[in-house]
C-alpha cells in the first residue's frame, strides 16, 4: 500500500472481514482467535463461553456450573481442535472444537490457593533435526511453526525401512472395535454418552505412530509455578520458578512463547515491586522432547488413552451398581412388607413361606392375602420388570462395556510393557517391566470376574423367569373363588419348572451372587475381609481358585474381591505408573537463568520466538518482547487490570531481543539487545506480534482517532526504517537509561506506518486486539472501548485479480461503515 501523502485527508483501511455485536460486555482479557479456522472463542461477564464463526453465527458456548467461579484465560491447541479455559478455582477445561463438549477436566490440587495466571499451549517437532534436514533436502518455503503445516507430507516424509522400530509402532488399537456410548447420567460431564465425543477422546483420525509432533501446555499460577501436560493430558509436573529468579522472589509466569524446532521455551515473568513491577525472561528448557523423540509420542499418547479408558471403567462400574442396586431395590421393598406378618402369624420368613407354597401348594392365609390384596397383578408387574431390566442392563453393560475396555486396556498395557522391555538404553522412558505385569494381572482378573458376571446374571435371569411365571399363576389362582383347580392351572403347573424355581428362592431371591461379586454384602456376613496385599504382588492364581468355588456355589472363607476392589487396585497400580513415567520426564525439563527487562507499570506486552538464520541454525534462536509501559502520571494498571490508562503521553514502545544458544538441549543466553519507538502524543492499548517480521500497535492519537500501526521490528529487515538494537549491560540487570530510539513522534513519519484508521470519536476506540498469524490468512480482532462488539479485518493485502474485480464492482462487494471494503467470505465450517 503506497503511503505518500498526508494522512489528514486520506483514508487507511483494512478489508473488513466480519463485525459482530454481543448482547453482554467482553472480557478482555479473556479473548482467542483459533490459529486453524476462522473462529474466535470470548468470555462475557456473565462467566459464559461463546465461539462464533466469521459471519457471527454461534458455533457452541460453555457454561459456567459454578457460580463463585470465573473465567481466567482461553487458550485454543495449535491444531485448533482444544479449547482451553482457564478458571478462577485453579481449574482448567479442554473443550472440542467438534461437539463443544468437554474433553477433559484438570482440577490442580496443589494449586488450589492460587490463580492460574498463564495459559499457553505450543507445538514441538520431537526429532527437530531430522524435520530441519528433511526442510533443507526440499528446498521449499515451508513454516514448520505454522499448525496448519504441521501435518503437511513434506514435514512427514517416510523413513527408511526399519522393521523393529515399525513394529513397535505398529497400533493394534486401530483395529479393535469402538468402544460403546453410556448412558447419560450426569456424571463425567456426560463425555461417554455421545458418539462424537468418544471418537475424539478414544478414535482420533490422526495415528500416533506418525505424529512426529509434541502438544505442550503451561498452565502458570500467581504463586511462581507452572505445570506442564503434553498431549493434552498426561501431566508432566510442575515447577517452581522461583529456582531461576536471583534473589529467589516470587514472581507470577504472564506469557508464554515456542518455536516448533527449538525444545527450549520462553516465560515472561512479572515480579511485583510495590506500584510497580518487574518484567524477566526465563528460559524453559524441555530436554524431554530431543531426548525421548519418537518415543515421546507414542509414550505420552498411550499413557494418555490408558488414563481415559481408566475413567470409562469407572463410569461403567458406578452404572452397573446403580443397576444391580435398582433391580434388588423393589423386590426386597415387597418382601419386607409381608416379612413381618409371616413371623408373627406363621413364625416363618417369606422364603419358607413362599418355598412351603411351591412344593405343597399350600398357601399361608397371610400369605394369599398380601399375594392378592398387597402384590396383584400390577405389583408383579413392577417386580418382573425392575429384576429383568436389570439383569439386561447389567449383561449389557458388563458385555458391550466392560470387556471391551478392559481388553483395549491391556492392549495398551501390553505396548507399554514391549517398550520397557525393547526400549533403548539411552531412552529413559520411566517404564518398569515388572509392574507393567503386575497391571495385567489384575486386568486379568477383572476380566474373569466380568466373565463370571456374566454366567451368574444369565443363571439367574433364567431362574428368575421361572419364579415369575409361577408367581404370576400363583396370583391368579389364589384370586379365583372357584376350590378345584381348573384343567388349565393343572396344565400350566405341569409346564413349570419347579426345580429352577426353588433355586432361585433358595439363592438370588435371599442374596445374588452377583452382590458377592460387586462386594455389595449383606451386614451378617462375619467373613473376614479379601486380604489387600501389595500392587505388585500376582493375585491370579489364588483370585482365580475363590471364582470357582463362587461358580459352583460355593463361599470362598473370605469376602471375594469385588469389582470396586480391584478397579481400585488397577487405579492405584496406573497413579504409581503414570507417576514413574512423570518423575522420568519431568527430570529432564531445566529452569534457565532469569534475565530482567525492566521496571514500570505494565500496559500491555507480547512475546514472539523465532529462528533468524537458516533451518541449519539449529542452535540458535531469537526471542523478540514487545513491551508497552504506562507513562502517564496516573496510576498504571496490569495486563489483568481494568479500565487501562487513558491519560495521553508520549508513548514508549520497548522491544527487547533475546538470543539464546541451544547446545544438548539446554540454553545459554548469547546476546540481550534492546529498541524502542516514540509514537506521538497519545496512548497505545495494545500491541501484539503479527509474523516474523510486524508488529501491530492499538493506538489512539490525541485527537481521539485510533489506528492499527504496522512495524517491522525484526533486525536486519529490508524495511525503513529499521529499529536500532542496542546491547543491554547486563542480562541481570540491563539498564533501563533511554537509548537509541526510532521516532514516529511526528504525523509525517508515523504516517507510513498506519495500516488501518478508525473512525472519529471514541465510540470505535480499540481496546484490546488478537492477531491470527497463519500465512495466507492473517487477520486481526479488535475489540471497541465499549466491549460490546468486535470487529476483524484481513490483514493480508488483495491478490491482483482481486483488486481488478473489485475496482470493476464485483458481485461480493459491500462498503463498511467506517468506509473500508468488505469482501463476502464463505463460512470457516468445522
Amino acid at each position: 500500500m503506497e503511503l505518500d501523502t498526508g494522512y489528514e485527508d486520506r483514508q487507511f483501511s483494512l478489508n473488513l472481514l466480519a463485525e459482530k455485536v454481543v448482547h453482554q460486555p467482553i472480557k478482555i482479557d479473556s479473548l482467542a482467535y483459533c490459529p486453524t479456522m476462522d473462529l474466535i472463542a470470548l468470555a462475557i461477564i456473565d462467566e459464559q463461553v461463546h465461539v462464533y464463526r466469521l459471519n457471527g453465527q454461534r458455533v457452541f458456548g460453555v457454561s459456567n456450573k459454578k457460580p463463585d467461579c470465573s473465567v481466567r484465560q482461553l487458550r485454543w491447541k495449535p491444531n485448533g481442535q482444544i479449547l482451553a479455559i482457564s478458571y478462577s478455582d485453579s481449574s482448567v477445561s479442554l473443550i472440542s472444537a467438534q461437539t463443544g463438549k468437554s474433553v477433559h477436566q484438570v482440577q490442580y490440587r496443589e494449586h488450589s490457593e492460587s490463580k492460574i495466571s498463564c495459559l499457553g499451549w505450543g507445538l514441538n517437532y520431537t526429532d527437530a533435526e531430522e524435520t530441519r534436514a528433511r526442510l533443507d533436502n526440499l528446498n521449499i518455503d515451508i513454516d514448520p511453526d505454522d499448525p496448519l503445516n504441521s501435518g503437511s507430507q513434506p514435514l512427514h516424509a517416510e523413513r527408511p525401512f526399519d522393521l523393529p522400530n515399525d513394529l513397535a509402532f505398529l497400533d493394534i488399537e486401530d483395529v479393535l472395535p469402538r468402544l460403546s456410548i453410556l448412558p447419560a447420567t450426569g456424571g463425567d460431564d456426560g463425555i461417554f454418552s455421545s458418539r462424537a465425543s468418544m471418537d475424539a477422546i478414544f478414535h482420533s483420525s490422526k495415528k500416533d505412530s506418525l505424529d512426529d509432533t509434541a502438544d505442550v501446555l503451561l498452565v502458570g499460577y500467581d504463586n511462581g509455578t507452572i505445570h506442564l501436560s503434553i498431549y493434552d493430558f498426561f501431566e508432566i509436573g510442575t515447577f517452581n520458578t522461583q529456582l531461576a529468579i536471583q534473589d529467589h522472589q516470587i514472581c507470577c509466569p504472564i506469557l508464554h512463547s515456542n518455536h516448533s524446532l527449538c525444545s527450549t521455551h520462553s516465560l515472561l515473568l512479572s515480579q511485583p515491586l510495590g506500584s510497580h513491577q518487574a518484567l524477566l525472561l526465563v528460559p524453559l528448557d524441555l530436554r524431554l522432547i530431543p531426548e525421548t523423540g519418537r518415543y515421546l509420542s507414542l509414550l505420552a499418547s498411550k499413557s494418555t488413552r490408558l488414563q481415559n479408558v481408566l475413567r470409562y471403567i469407572k463410569e461403567v462400574q458406578v452404572q452397573i451398581f446403580s443397576e444391580f442396586r435398582a433391580s434388588q431395590e423393589l423386590p426386597r421393598k415387597f418382601m419386607r412388607n409381608i416379612e413381618e406378618t409371616l413371623q408373627e402369624t406363621n413364625q416363618c420368613s417369606f422364603v419358607d413361606a413362599t418355598y412351603h407354597l411351591v412344593v405343597t401348594g399350600n398357601c399361608f392365609p397371610s400369605m394369599k392375602e398380601w399375594l392378592v390384596e398387597e402384590l396383584g397383578d400390577r405389583g408383579h408387574k413392577r417386580w418382573d420388570k425392575a429384576v429383568v431390566s436389570g439383569y439386561e442392563n447389567i449383561g449389557r453393560l458388563v458385555h458391550e462395556n466392560l470387556l471391551p475396555a478392559l481388553q483395549r486396556f491391556s492392549v495398551l498395557i501390553s505396548r507399554l510393557r514391549g517398550l520397557s522391555r525393547f526400549q533403548e538404553s539411552i531412552t529413559e522412558l520411566g517404564l518398569g517391566t515388572e509392574e507393567l505385569n503386575h497391571m495385567l494381572d489384575t486386568v486379568n482378573c477383572l476380566q474373569l470376574l466380568a466373565h463370571s458376571v456374566l454366567i451368574s446374571v444369565g443363571s439367574e435371569r433364567r431362574q428368575f423367569s421361572a419364579f415369575s411365571v409361577w408367581l404370576k399363576q400363583e396370583i391368579e389362582t389364589q384370586g379365583t373363588t372357584t376350590s378345584p383347580p381348573s384343567d388349565d392351572s393343572l396344565e400350566q403347573d405341569l409346564m413349570l419348572d419347579h426345580a429352577l424355581i426353588l433355586e432361585y428362592i433358595q439363592g438370588a431371591m435371599l442374596q445374588s451372587q452377583l452382590s458377592e461379586f460387586f462386594a455389595i454384602q449383606p451386614d451378617s456376613d462375619e467373613r473376614p475381609d479379601w486380604i489387600s496385599v501389595a500392587e505388585n504382588v500376582s493375585i491370579y492364581e489364588s483370585y482365580k481358585k475363590e471364582i470357582k468355588l463362587c461358580n459352583r456355589g460355593l463361599r470362598p472363607e473370605r469376602k471375594l474381591a469385588g469389582l470396586d476392589t480391584l478397579i481400585t487396585r488397577l487405579s492405584k497400580q496406573s497413579t504409581t505408573l503414570f507417576h514413574n513415567i512423570s518423575e522420568a520426564q519431568k527430570r529432564k525439563v531445566r529452569l534457565g537463568d532469569s534475565i530482567v527487562l525492566g521496571t514500570g507499570k505494565l500496559v500491555s506486552a507480547d512475546m514472539r520466538m523465532l529462528s533468524e538464520g537458516s533451518l541449519s541454525a539449529k542452535d540458535e534462536y531469537t526471542i523478540y518482547i514487545a513491551i508497552i509501559w504506562d507513562r502517564s502520571p496516573s496510576e498504571g494498571v496490569s495486563r489483568t487490570s481494568s479500565p487501562r490508562p487513558t491519560i495521553q503521553t508520549t508513548p514508549l514502545v520497548i522491544i527487547h531481543r533475546v538470543v539464546i544458544q541451544i547446545v544438548n538441549g539446554i540454553s545459554s543466553t548469547k546476546a540481550i539487545e534492546r529498541a524502542s519507538i516514540h509514537l506521538p502524543l497519545g496512548v497505545v492499548k495494545d500491541v501484539k506480534f503479527a509474523d516474523d517480521n510486524t508488529m501491530i500497535l492499538a493506538y489512539t492519537e490525541e485527537a481521539t482517532k485510533s489506528h492499527l500501526l504496522y512495524i517491522p521490528y525484526r533486525k536486519g529487515s529490508q524495511s525503513a526504517p529499521e529499529l536500532s538494537y542496542m546491547p543491554t549491560a547486563s542480562e541481570h540487570n540491563p539498564t533501563n537509561s533511554s537509548d537509541t530510539f526510532t521516532d514516529l513522534s511526528t504525523h509525517e513519519v508515523m504516517k507510513h506506518y498506519i495500516q488501518h484508521t478508525f473512525p472519529n470519536g471514541p465510540s470505535w476506540t480499540p481496546e484490546r486486539i488478537e492477531v491470527n498469524g497463519r500465512k495466507g490468512r492473517r487477520a486481526v480482532c479488535v475489540v471497541a472501548q465499549d466491549r460490546m462488539h468486535y470487529r476483524i479485518y484481513d490483514l493480508d493485502p488483495p491478490k491482483v485479480e482481486d483488486s481488478l474485480h473489485s475496482e470493476r464492482g464485483g458481485p461480493n462487494e459491500a462498503t463498511a461503515d467506517d468506509g473500508s471494503h468488505m469482501t463476502a467470505e464463505p463460512d470457516m465450517c468445522l
